[in-house]
């Protein structure tokens, strides 16, 4: 009797968690504009699929965690 792994797939390494732009301003609970000024100032790298304007969801969890690292320092 043969056992098969059932598990759902796991994403190879290296694999892009890709989002639209608004779906990823939803994300995160911001105006699509607030992403598109850090495409604007480099903090965030926007990729294009055909016309579409798309985000890395897992650069976006970096960027919200270190802006928010920024933040605690600031207060305190």
């Amino acid at each position: 009797m043969s056992t098969r792994n059932t598990s759902a797939p796991t994403p190879r390494a290296g694999a892009r968690r890709l989002a639209s732009l608004n779906e990823a301003a939803e994300y995160i609970r911001v105006h699509p504009k607030t992403l598109t000024r850090r495409f604007s100032d480099g903090s965030l790298i926007r990729y294009r699929v055909g016309r579409r304007v798309m985000v890395d969801l897992d650069e976006l969890d970096e960027l919200v965690v270190a802006s928010a690292g920024g933040l605690k320092t600031l207060a305190g």
